[in-house]
């Protein structure tokens, strides 16, 4: 029944209890809450499922915007390797018409120069041949301005007029022979060069490049080779051809070196051709001689030579520029083929994704749903848990102070203090013996328990400790634990003191409403010892001389009065607003320690009132006089023993009347006489 109640006390057991309360909601709100919502309410439960819902959504929506961008990436690049395929297709046109032009001029020089013979086939199967790649060759748009080349019907007219004027030997000289067909590959190659530049960023642009070079390097050589023949036939050179022959020959060379440095296999090739072309060596000295430009004598069979010589290695390196042609085929197959791995790939993560993604969705609403329900318990059970724990906490802090409480609960040791000056306060009820034995047990407790509450009720209201309830003893103390400053804790207890003698007066026994209650009130100030006793049930408890001053105090005091010490009234008259009368020196017993007799005399007082508001109880002189001589006349005793008297009479007579109904009936079943 025992417990504490001080206003200090109650204000941070409050305190704490509000820290523990703070700490637990924090709690609760890291575990169900998120974004500051509660996931266990309606809206929060929406919420939550579409944040829980928006996590896997938000990873999904990147894997099919990223798959989705890879796709238009690898559909852009498809489509720029078709537009390269185009160019490629053109260039290889433009390549194949340049060739023939090519390998017609070569044809025509030879013609020209031997009066009308020919080399490979004769010219009109070589003009054939070079109609029928026109024919096939999609026309581009040139980017120099020929009349001539705006159109391909044009440009065959143009071309069939220059070959009748050729097979009738109406030209004036090889160098005008030869006019048409340089002019005519100097566009196409412009033409050429123009398409590979526009897709230098495709994959294929290095032996485009070079493919590039390398039909500029054949067109410059076979240029030089006219030259060369003539220079062989004649015997000499007049100073334009022998510019063009040098200008074409270095520009011949420089596209060629141009066209190996683009690949390294181009040029293994170039080496593998100078060593097993067995006519390359005479082609270099014949080089060499036309560019010294020693005059000869004109020489048929040399310069036939010569010609022969420059045309086999024309073809070769022709050959080296098919295989770059064929290399660049291979090379966009192998891209488009990996481009349509990559689309197929990437349509089937697509599909994939698109077909998972709702699975996942559905699960997470699921998981979503358990974590909620999951969440719910937890947090019902957490209330349960916080409420369990206000409850186990408040019937701690009315057993032991907060302070000593919180040092319980994190396991540390209570180490017993001493205090040099507390207040004590014993109470018990006048003849409680008496009353109890006319009650029932029930009765007892349902009496004290009405007592006990109005008196903790109005104990809120001072700074005071309640120490315990020993049957109708009632305990409380003021300076501890908190150690009070002053004389306070004297002036709290005489306070509290006044105010439940007053709220006494009122009382009315629950099973006895015409009795009047009566209560001993005694106070003593002095220095104690207080420490936490036992492990089982831990109590917090006061020893010392003063709590056995302060016991006497209520014992040899008397109804409705307050009986305190010289020590006490000492700390109140500090304080000052109390009405105090001596009451006289009393013989008190001391233990050994304090007084070798055991006894000592003590001078007490009785605490009247004091100055101010009510319900502090203050009385009269007159007044004191007389209730003093009311509380020493044995009337009231007398009263209660006479009741009991004739509760004892009540019951003789009762059963005087059951022996005399028994005996009646008896006679009733006797014979008459």
């Amino acid at each position: 029944m025992g417990g504490g109640t001080q206003k200090g006390d109650s204000e941070r057991r409050s305190s704490v209890l509000s820290l523990d309360s703070e700490d637990e909601n924090k709690l609760v709100e890291v575990k169900t809450g998120c974004c500051g919502l509660d996931p266990t309410t309606g809206r929060g439960k929406q919420i939550h499922l579409a944040q829980m819902l928006l996590l896997p959504f938000v990873p999904i929506m990147a894997l099919i915007i990223q798959n989705g961008l890879n796709m238009v990436n690898v559909l852009q690049y498809q489509y720029e390797m078709q537009e390269t395929i185009d160019q490629v297709q053109i260039s290889t046109g433009l390549g194949n018409v340049t060739e023939a032009l090519q390998s017609e001029r070569a044809e025509i020089a030879f013609y020209l120069f031997t009066n009308g013979s020919v080399f490979r086939r004769n010219l009109s199967e070589h003009f054939a041949y070079t109609n029928s790649l026109i024919d096939n060759l999609k026309w581009p748009k040139f980017r120099i301005q020929d009349p001539l080349f705006k159109n391909k019907i044009l440009f065959r007219i143009r071309l069939d007029d220059f070959r009748d004027k050729i097979t009738k030997f109406d030209t004036p000289s090889i160098d005008a022979g030869i006019q048409f067909y340089n002019r005519a590959n100097y566009i196409f190659l412009d033409q050429l060069t123009r398409e590979i530049k526009e897709k230098d960023s495709s994959g294929v642009w290095r032996p485009l490049l070079a493919y590039k070079n390398l039909i500029r390097a054949i067109e410059h050589l076979g240029i030089s080779m006219v030259f060369g023949e003539e220079y062989f036939g004649r015997g000499d050179l007049d100073h334009t051809s022998y510019l063009n022959f040098v200008t074409n020959d270095a520009l011949g060379q420089d596209f060629l070196n141009a066209s190996k440095s683009f690949a390294y296999w181009i040029k293994d090739r170039y080496l593998q051709l100078q060593q097993t072309y067995s006519w390359y060596s005479n082609i270099t000295r014949r080089r060499q001689e036309i560019i010294n430009r020693v005059k000869i004598e004109p020489d048929f069979d040399k310069a036939t030579e010569y010609f022969y010589a420059m045309l086999g290695y024309l073809d070769a390196l022709q050959k080296i520029q098919y295989e770059i042609r064929i290399r660049i085929e291979q090379t966009i197959l192998s891209e488009v083929t990996s481009s349509n791995s990559h689309v197929v790939v990437g349509i089937a993560i697509l599909a994939v994704v698109l077909l998972i993604s709702p699975v996942i969705i559905v699960l997470v609403r699921m998981v979503t749903r358990t974590l909620q329900a999951f969440t719910e318990t937890l947090q019902y059970k957490t209330y349960e848990l916080r409420y369990e724990k206000k409850r186990s906490d408040k019937l701690l802090y009315q057993m032991l102070p907060p302070t000593v409480a919180q040092q319980l609960k994190q396991r540390k040791q209570v180490s017993a203090e001493t205090y040099e000056s507390v207040t004590i306060y014993f109470s018990d009820i006048v003849g409680f013996t008496e009353l109890a034995s006319e009650s029932t047990p029930m009765q007892v407790i349902s009496l004290l328990n009405a007592l006990y509450k109005m008196f903790d009720s109005r104990i809120e209201l001072y700074e005071v400790y309640k120490i315990e309830t020993i049957g109708d003893a009632y305990m409380v103390a003021s300076g501890l634990p908190q150690r009070g400053e002053g004389k306070e804790h004297a002036a709290e207890i005489a306070s509290m003191a006044l105010d439940l003698l007053h709220a006494t007066e009122n009382f009315v026994v629950p099973h006895m409403p015409g009795e009047r209650l009566q209560i001993r009130i005694g106070i003593h100030t002095g220095p104690v010892v207080a420490g936490v006793v036992g492990s089982k049930m831990p109590r917090y408890t006061l020893f010392g001389e003063s709590v056995n001053i302060a016991s006497k105090m209520e014992s040899t005091g008397l109804p409705f009065k307050i009986h305190i010490t010289a020590s006490t009234k000492e700390a109140l008259d500090k304080v000052g607003g109390f009405i105090m009368k001596l009451r006289g020196e009393m013989e008190i017993k001391l233990s050994q320690r304090v007084s070798s007799q055991g006894k000592g005399s003590m001078e007490t007082y009785w605490l009247i009132g004091k100055h101010g508001k009510m319900p502090e109880r203050r009385v009269e002189s007159d007044k004191e006089e007389e209730i003093d001589v009311m509380a020493e006349n044995p009337h009231t005793d007398a009263r209660r023993k006479q009741r009991k008297a004739q509760k004892e009479k009540e019951r003789e007579n009762k059963e005087k009347s059951t022996v005399r109904r028994a005996i009646d009936s008896i006679k009733e079943h006797l014979p008459k006489s």
